[in-house]
């Protein structure tokens, strides 16, 4: 039982401190030389959140975090010694306390003794007067690190130990299917044996994997794994040896005659994935793609083919909506493209080349500036830049994106405090936020620490999503939008009328501004269809109390238009394109001079 929380003098802080040091060491020891999972989950909280280095393994709950334990076990041959090289508790209240430190492993492999060094920091708080660990990261130190020592066994020992450890490597835990060294072996047999046939590598990828993982846990997340390698080994007579490469990535190699019916056939596969398995994981809706890379020369090294149908793999994140991608020249200067873009956006960060323009927003009323958009723009030192179509996708295949939507955002706001600070015009600033920016669990609090810092009016922010990512999870995405409201939040939706759903979007999120978008605009010339649309949307966003910007403005007789069907605010060329920060700022100084 741990110690109560009570007077803490210098004697007993000193010894609560060496009790919770017990109880974290005493969990590893539990784990990895008795190997037992109960008596390791003993001071383990139910909000347990673990994050180790193996394999990136990340737990959110005590059901998770046992599951996790129980794998990594069962990928060690035997039972493990440890030994303490540091370790230490500190203090932080009376009811939380942290312990790091680390410990070397001793990993009892057939052929050899394998010593790791893993590093540890854990947080314990009080619960029912016990100290329970509700935080937990690990790390094993780089394989420059690990010491190896040759071990002594009989014949008959070492080969029933060897087999075992060859099975090991051989086959993935979840699926049953070969590893990926051992499918790269058979791949290259298999291309000896028919040198006649026509052979394509496929690589698929499973959109939002992760959402699967966090909304119903590592063994469901595992099930879909399975049920999936089950499909991509029946899905095709030609198929003739697959893998689990890493996370949701199967290789798969098989025969064809005809590109057009292969090109079929992979489609038939990605809609029985999304009619069956994908079924059973609604809320998170994944989707199944794959990239194919035809073998031309047998005799190409076989990490060479693996890598060129990664790389196809890698094309699908940038053509959204494609559910199948063939490799070709233009796919290699993409990808190469898309390296080079990841390779140098954090240096861009922190050189300041990302740079926020703004693009304002007139009232059709009076043809003031009444708010603007910020849009981001990456300049190199030397003039030239990249355009936002060409590194958007990268971003927010990456996760990018996340740290970039917050970069703007406050960059806005630093502007917008220096300015409400020296008296000068303010008005409200749309900032895009991206899918992957609000997957995040703290979204809502950092959002709200941000606003706490710059200390400037809530109306002056306007956050803006656009329709196409409330096709999964709208329950969710109000809850968050509604605790942002609270804070003062404005919200708009950008590309408005282009999904399949827009007026259910009105009736479940709490939206202040509609952006009608340009697509419409542009027909109302040819189209009175277009021109209906805008016109009701006006009128309903009137009637519900919600505001209508059209974007896209080019002509008079657009701005005419809009201005006679009463619409709200207007953005586009006609009044102004997408300006330097302090080019936009001197506009609003010159309307307030005027």
């Amino acid at each position: 039982m741990a110690t109560r929380v009570g007077e803490t003098s210098a004697v007993s802080r000193a010894m609560m401190e060496e009790e919770v040091k017990k109880i974290v060491l005493n969990h590893f020891h539990a784990v990895y030389v008795d190997r037992d999972i109960s008596s390791s989950m003993e001071h383990i909280s139910q909000k347990i959140r673990w994050i180790g280095s193996k394999d990136f393994y990340i737990a959110h709950s005590k059901e998770e975090f046992r599951q996790m334990l129980e794998r990594e076990l069962g990928s060690l041959p035997g039972r493990c010694a440890i030994e303490v090289m540091a370790a230490e508790g500190v203090m932080l209240t009376e009811d939380c306390f942290t312990v790091s430190g680390e410990f070397d492993i001793r990993i009892p492999h057939p052929l050899q003794l394998v010593y790791q060094r893993m590093r540890f920091t854990a947080m314990l708080v009080l619960e029912n007067g016990e100290y329970m660990v509700v935080s937990l990261q690990t790390s094993i130190s780089s394989d420059d690190k690990i010491k190896y020592e040759t071990k002594t066994m009989n014949g008959d020992s070492m080969k029933m130990l060897a087999d075992d450890l060859r099975r090991q490597n051989q086959y993935d835990p979840v699926t049953g299917l070969y590893t990926l060294e051992a499918f790269k072996q058979v791949v290259e047999d298999v291309l000896k044996k028919e040198p006649d046939s026509r052979f394509v590598m496929l690589c698929t990828d499973v959109t939002h994997y992760e959402q699967v993982n966090n909304l119903y846990g590592l063994k469901r997340a595992d099930k879909m794994l399975s049920d999936l390698s089950v499909l991509l080994t029946t899905f095709s007579q030609n198929v003739r040896v697959s893998c689990r490469s890493i996370a949701d990535h199967f290789l798969v190699l098989m025969t064809y005659m005809d590109r057009e019916l292969l090109e079929e056939e992979l489609r038939k596969l990605c809609s029985e994935f999304r009619n069956t398995i994908s079924e059973e994981y609604i809320e998170a809706a994944p989707r199944l793609g794959v990239g194919a890379y035809a073998i031309t020369n047998l005799n190409e090294d076989i990490d060479s083919i693996v890598e060129r149908t990664n790389m196809t793999r890698k094309a699908l994140k940038l053509n959204h909506g494609i559910e199948v991608v063939f490799y070709d020249a233009r796919i290699f200067k993409r990808i190469e493209k898309m390296n080079e873009i990841e390779s140098s956006m954090q240096g861009a960060l922190e050189n300041g080349e990302f740079k926020v323009f703004i693009q304002p927003k007139y009232s059709l009323t009076d043809n003031q500036i009444v708010g603007a958009e910020a849009l981001c723009r990456w300049i190199h030192d030397d003039g030239s830049m990249v355009y936002p179509d060409e590194f958007i996708p990268v971003f927010e295949e990456d996760g990018f994106i996340a740290e970039l939507d917050f970069y703007m955002l406050e960059q806005v706001c630093r502007m917008l405090k220096r300015r409400e600070e020296e008296g000068r015009k303010c008005v409200a600033v749309s900032i895009n936020q991206s899918r992957v920016l609000l997957q995040d669990t703290q979204y809502v609090s950092k959002i709200a620490a941000i606003l706490k810092r710059y200390e400037i009016p809530s109306e002056y922010i306007e956050l803006e999503l656009t329709e196409r990512i409330f096709q999964d999870d709208l329950t969710g995405f109000a809850r968050m939008m509604g605790e942002l409201k609270k804070h003062g939040i404005r919200w708009s939706i950008d590309d408005f009328g282009t999904g399949y759903s827009s007026l259910n979007l009105l009736k479940e999120l709490p939206v202040d501004i509609l952006k009608i978008d340009k697509s419409f605009l542009d027909e109302t010339e040819t189209s009175e269809m277009s021109k209906i649309i805008i016109r009701k949307t006006v009128e309903l966003a009137q009637e519900l109390d919600k505001y209508v910007v059209c974007e896209g403005v080019e002509t008079e007789s657009q701005a005419d238009y809009l201005r006679n069907i009463r619409c709200d605010m207007a953005q586009g060329y006609l009044y102004s394109q997408p300006l330097p920060m302090q080019d936009f700022e001197q506009l609003l100084d010159e309307e307030m001079a005027v």
